[in-house]
């Protein structure tokens, strides 16, 4: 007897079962009408746009607050044409514009023209530019010469030899009458602010002085040393106050030498000194191109006073 094979045990079954693609977003329909299989594409949904947040300059976070100071833009050209109109216009009222809006500014102290002290007595000058009218007659400063000409202003009442302060000499309440002191300290003051003129003296470059030459004697000079002009210090130049209302003003420290000078100040004081200040120890004859002691005014000695006081 023949023995049966496993197909014929087992019959094949011949309805195969449809399964699905893995790992795709299609499946397959079976159409029972026309036996034909479609694929079905499923399309995901479209992604919400996320807000992102805008990336602002540093420039815009001072335009967040509304309490903010508003910038102002000033067409400079404009401003400074109109500034040099108004001062061209009213050149010689310049003065007379500098008031106090309040008591607190009224109480803020002036530098004065002189501080005077035992080692050192300090000036405060005038910057002469090489075009200023006060310079036609003197020397043509030297092209190496790192010091300007400066102008030291004298005040109302001053002598060559002055010690102190000039004080009122007369009891004169009227301006139309005048004493003829030229120590009065009142009467020389109406006398300078109604003619428009104060007096001084012509401060020269140790390098022009000495046209670019050093002495062989042994005597050296700082670069920033200055001579007192003798001629101008026995006579002060009269000068209109328009020719140095707008020059800059500088710091000049006379003494008898710079180490005395220099003797008491801390090193901020000293290199001051040496980038923005200079020092004057002697007089300067241009006539006979040597060198005069300074007068009592510029600094006074108190040693020689006291010899001479014997």
């Amino acid at each position: 007897m023949p023995v049966p094979i496993a197909d014929e045990r087992n019959p094949p079954n011949l309805n195969p079962v449809i399964l699905s693609l893995p790992g795709n977003n299609m499946s397959i329909e079976v159409c029972p009408q026309s036996k034909q299989c479609e694929p079905i594409i499923e399309e995901p949904a479209t992604p919400e746009q996320s807000t992102e947040a805008l990336e602002s300059d540093i420039e815009d976070f001072f335009w967040e607050d509304p309490d903010e100071i508003p910038t102002i833009n000033v067409n400079l050209e404009v401003f400074a044409k109109s500034l040099q109109n108004h001062m061209q216009e009213h050149e010689g009222d310049q003065s007379k514009a500098l008031v106090a809006w309040n008591p607190q500014s009224a109480s803020i102290p002036t530098p004065k023209l002189k501080n005077v002290s035992r080692l050192r007595t300090e000036h405060q000058v005038y910057e002469l530019p090489d075009s200023h009218p006060l310079l036609e007659k003197m020397d043509k400063r030297e092209p190496d010469d790192p010091s300007p000409y400066l102008l030291a202003i004298w005040s109302p009442g001053e002598t060559a030899n002055s010690i102190e302060p000039p004080q009122r000499k007369c009891g004169s309440q009227d301006s139309t009458s005048l004493c003829n002191d030229n120590t009065c300290f009142s009467c020389n003051s109406i006398r300078e602010a109604n003619s428009q003129i104060v007096r001084g003296t012509i401060l020269i470059p140790c390098r022009t002085a000495t046209r670019g030459s050093f002495p062989l004697n042994g005597t050296y000079f700082q670069v920033n040393e200055l001579f007192a002009d003798h001629a101008s210090s026995i006579e002060p130049i009269d000068i209109p106050r328009a020719w140095i209302w707008n020059l800059p003003r500088r710091t000049v420290y006379f003494g008898t030498s710079v180490s005395s000078i220099f003797k008491g100040l801390s090193t901020p004081e000293i290199q001051h000194c040496f980038w923005r200040g200079f020092v004057c120890v002697r007089g300067f004859d241009q006539q006979k191109r040597s060198p005069r002691p300074l007068f009592a005014r510029f600094h006074f000695i108190e040693s020689k006073f006291a010899k001479t006081k014997k």
